[in-house]
């Protein structure tokens, strides 16, 4: 987000900024809480997440390293929306409210980031909704295994490794589904070879047919 600032933007910016070790599970904020800055993923991955009334977590984002958090409550004055938990040992950049505005106000270049990102969530959002309603529900499992694949997918022999640590439970928020079919169309995809399963490690071997399920085309 900060890469287009100007020297002196950049020289405030390290003055002001603070960094932060998480371990896995803790919590960078809370849901309901006011913001006070900015935060940056340097090396780590992140969900941010919905508690619903039933008391259920339901993934909205997930964030890796280069991404922003809590901009948009910042931005809006409003309280969080979400809840931010480390999913892997993570370093998170801290940039306080007001030396966030003070860059905001003399950087068009940054404006314009926040714009194109705001732009891009609210496309991936759109994609989701119209994915939820128009997909089945294995289709909808297809897809996240694949998102994750192309977002955190390392080569690996005979495929590529999904490297985030996901329980069945954040596959199944993700797929807009309940834990039983998750767990099902998983091993589904795994009985077809299209998939491997190894604890929480998902490794994809055929992303192809993966794709065709997403597209009803494999039944």
């Amino acid at each position: 987000m900060f890469k287009e600032l100007s020297p002196a933007e950049l020289a405030l910016l390290s003055r002001c900024k603070t960094s932060n070790h998480y371990k896995k599970k803790q919590v960078i904020f809370y849901e309901g809480n006011a913001p006070y800055g900015v935060h940056c993923v340097r090396k780590g991955k992140i969900k941010l997440f919905r508690t619903t009334p039933q008391g259920r977590e339901q993934i909205v984002r997930l964030v890796s390293s280069g991404e922003a958090m809590g901009f948009k409550a910042l931005l809006s004055s409003d309280n969080y929306s979400l809840t931010a938990e480390v999913l892997e040992d993570s370093e998170i950049c801290f940039v306080d409210k007001k030396a966030f505005f003070e860059i905001l106000d003399h950087s068009p270049k940054l404006a314009r980031t926040l714009l194109e990102t705001l732009a891009d969530e609210v496309k991936s959002q759109e994609k989701t909704i119209c994915s939820f309603s128009q997909k089945s529900v294995r289709e909808r499992v297809a897809e996240t295994v694949l998102m994750l694949n192309e977002k955190y997918g390392s080569r690996a022999e005979g495929g590529s490794t999904i490297t985030i640590p996901l329980k069945r439970e954040d596959i199944a928020t993700l797929s807009g589904t309940v834990l039983e079919s998750a767990v099902r169309y998983l091993s589904e995809f795994k009985k077809d070879g299209m998939i491997e399963l190894k604890g929480r490690e998902i490794i994809v071997r055929n992303s192809e047919r993966l794709l065709a399920v997403t597209q009803n085309k494999l039944l």
